[in-house]
């Protein structure tokens, strides 16, 4: 938030910044995903963000349909003919995914699909020994559901370890949220009923004369995000 002096008055979590990207992206989303233990106890394991994206979403097809809102479809590997489920892993420094989503013996993917309901029973133990092995599972057909790790930069041994798992890095997020506030800043002027976080993403990519470079600076800072 933005004293009325213009000092900034409190830090912006990684975990609501990745949020906003994935908002921006089209992306319905449930935060903190917790998978329960069986008896008491604490949760066996959490995604920082549960989310899903449908294949057809376009973001001014009727107000405007020269001038539709890009997603980021690089940076995301976004597709075009899947409903696309995605267990989002956001991390200060370099991208990672947690144990229980690379580990088979804990079948926390497992209780996911089965919690979240996009696939029958039947199909669960399948989908789920893809998403282990590879962090992909695409049914040929009409549903995709993998991992997307969120990081301060990439992950080499991650990448030759699970090659079908999208690695997105701060910058390039923060450069894309930038120039979607940027472009769109008349479009989204209604915000009273956005968290503090969005209000404040745009905020600072909105102030005058603000470049991407010193927005995404300003941003990384109050992220407190580590060094690479």
């Amino acid at each position: 938030m933005v004293s009325p002096g213009g000092s900034e008055s409190c830090q912006l979590s990684c975990e609501k910044v990745a949020y906003w990207y994935l908002r921006l992206n089209g992306f319905l989303q449930i935060e903190n995903f917790y998978i329960h233990p069986v008896r008491r106890g604490s949760a066996r394991t959490d995604a920082d963000l549960l989310a899903v994206r449908f294949p057809y979403r376009k973001e001014r097809l009727y107000d405007t349909p020269d001038d539709i809102m890009q997603d980021d479809s690089g940076g995301l590997s976004l597709s075009s003919d899947r409903i696309d489920v995605v267990i989002a892993e956001v991390k200060r420094s370099r991208c990672a995914l947690n144990g229980p989503w690379t580990n088979p013996s804990g079948e926390n993917v497992h209780r996911v699909l089965a919690a979240i309901g996009c696939l029958p029973p039947a199909k669960i133990r399948c989908a789920a020994k893809q998403i282990y092995e590879t962090g992909l599972y695409d049914d040929g057909n009409r549903l995709r559901i993998r991992l997307i790790a969120i990081g301060n930069h990439i992950d080499d041994s991650l990448q030759q370890e699970y090659p079908r798992v999208t690695q997105i890095v701060w910058e390039h997020l923060l450069r894309f949220v930038f120039d979607r506030f940027q472009k769109y800043r008349n479009q989204k002027t209604q915000t009273d009923h956005w968290d503090n976080v969005g209000k404040q993403l745009k905020e600072r990519a909105t102030r005058p004369h603000r470049t991407c470079d010193a927005f995404v600076k300003d941003v990384t800072q109050a992220m407190g995000l580590l060094a690479r």
